[in-house]
């Protein structure tokens, strides 16, 4: 789930309209927007001369008919979000939810220069979304209380999505504070033998911020569920230096047990980043053991379908990333974000060029989530196959490659380092299990070609299908390969293989 519903109708509808354009750039009509967003022809004028004015990296231009969106190459979609989540007032309460600075509607309304009739009115939105992802909205002073794991995830994803600059910021954070906090986790994933990743990092730099302002305000880690063994503390400079820090802006004493909360992610098992600290997990942490045996199943289940590609590694690698992003969920719980849903936006655009792969893809991870009765919400089943898709970089491929091997048969008017350059680009653009044939004969007529196509699935031509027979399989082309050309070819490999697939089955 999202929590876009908590906006306004208005900001809710110029967020659609701009996703809408940004994910399908051969562009939209005036009608199919205004059908699309259930508004007037007015109210759709008015919302893009209110975006081009207010958003000068996404202009919104109409060209012969249909609505494009121009977008700086410097920003992407991400920027667009993080603009939402810094200038609606419903976020800047979310926000202010974290810090707890406020006792009453009144004094929020005039902290974010409000009226108390509006923030009244976003809090119980706001209120709404909370429930349905497993929190609770309390008073007095005005905060978010629940299961520990899921707030401070849910603020990590919040202050994810809010970051429009390369330079990572956090508000109430001095930037001598936030560079003595990068050197405490660059130093805690050295000592800890964690992969360098920059999203490891900015990960825990993330966390440690919200987690602080959570225990500063009474909402502590269980303790139960952390480790105090196995995992080691900095306790050199920069841990001295973080002291200070938390000491003049939180008026906090720092302590192992503090950092360790922090640092809750790690210490909880949540997210294992190392192989000495997958060893003690699977040593002496039940959950997790079950955890990572299940996913190591489905990946060894993915691994079938691919063909057996996967080596001893891949398949450990998998399954960690794969229990990683799962272990704090409750079974039955919702897997949250705020804006952006660029897993599902990815797995919509992949749909496209390789539906059955990817539906493949979706009943697998269907069946697992069915037979161990965990994580069935929709959002979680799209989490899991973009995890599958994307941790193993060639997996679509090998997955087509498990497909009935059909024979295509190239007919064109071009050279023939034209046609081998045009048969190269059908094959590395196009999701299947196929071989293609160039056409060399000339004489024999019409009889002599119907005989030669029987040889063949199909036919892929620069010339004209007129003459052949209705129901053979036939896409014409240009003499190179465009964006719809890519489409047409890919929809009838998918429907042959579908075919041929059922055929052998039965």
């Amino acid at each position: 789930m999202d929590f876009r519903s908590v906006l306004g109708i208005t900001n809710k509808r110029r967020l659609a309209l701009l996703e809408k354009l940004y994910y399908r750039r051969e562009g939209w009509s005036s009608d199919q927007l205004m059908s699309e967003l259930n508004c007037s022809l007015p109210i759709l004028l008015n919302d893009i001369d209110l975006i081009n004015a207010e958003h000068p990296s996404f202009q919104i231009q109409k060209t012969k008919g249909l609505y494009h969106i121009v977008v700086d190459k410097k920003v992407s979609m991400g920027n667009l979000y993080a603009n939402f989540l810094n200038t609606c007032p419903e976020f800047q309460i979310i926000e202010e939810l974290l810090y707890e600075e406020c006792e009453s509607i009144i004094g929020l309304a005039q902290k974010l220069y409000l009226s108390s009739s509006n923030t009244q009115r976003y809090l119980k939105k706001i209120e709404k979304d909370l429930i349905e992802a497993g929190m609770e909205l309390c008073y007095r002073p005005l905060r978010i209380e629940g299961n520990e794991g899921e707030i401070r995830n849910f603020y990590y994803r919040f202050y994810s999505e809010r970051q429009s600059a390369f330079e990572s910021t956090l508000p109430q954070l001095p930037p001598d504070h936030y560079h003595i906090m990068e050197q405490y986790v660059s130093d805690f994933v050295e000592e800890n033998q964690i992969h360098e990743k920059y999203i490891f990092q900015k990960r825990m730099l993330y966390t440690m911020y919200v987690s602080f302002w959570r225990i500063k305000r009474g909402h502590p880690f269980p303790k139960e569920a952390l480790r105090t063994e196995g995992l080691k503390l900095p306790q050199g400079a920069s841990y001295q230096a973080l002291r200070q820090a938390v000491r003049e802006k939180l008026d906090m004493e720092l302590t192992p047990n503090m950092l360790r909360d922090t640092l809750w992610l790690t210490f909880s098992d949540s997210i294992v980043f190392s192989v000495p600290h997958l060893k003690l997990a699977l040593t002496d942490n039940l959950r997790y053991q079950q955890l990572f045996a299940q996913h190591y199943e489905l990946v060894e289940e993915y691994n079938k379908m691919l063909g057996y590609h996967l080596s001893r590694n891949s398949k450990f690698g998998l399954t960690i990333v794969l229990s990683n992003d799962f272990y704090m969920h409750d079974p039955q719980g919702r897997y949250i974000c705020i804006l952006r849903r660029n897993r599902e936006a990815f797995l919509k655009e992949v749909s496209e060029v390789y539906p059955r792969g990817v539906e493949k893809i979706r009943q697998l991870v269907k069946r697992f989530v069915h037979n161990y009765h965990m994580y069935q919400e929709e959002d979680f089943i799209l989490s899991y196959m973009y995890l599958l898709i994307t941790t193993e970089v060639d997996s679509l491929e090998l997955l087509a490659n498990q497909e009935p091997l059909l024979n295509i048969l190239l007919l064109s008017d071009l050279a023939p380092t034209e046609e081998t350059f045009l048969a190269k680009q059908i094959s590395d653009n196009v999701y299947g299990n196929f071989r293609i044939v160039h056409f060399e004969k000339l004489s024999g007529g019409t009889p002599a070609l119907y005989s030669e196509l029987k040889k063949y699935d199909c036919l892929i031509t620069t010339g004209s299908s007129r003459g052949l027979p209705k129901d053979y399989p036939v896409v014409v082309i240009d003499p190179f390969l465009t964006t719809q050309s890519r489409r047409w070819i890919q929809e009838m490999v998918s429907d042959l293989g579908e075919k041929k697939s059922q055929m052998q089955h039965n």
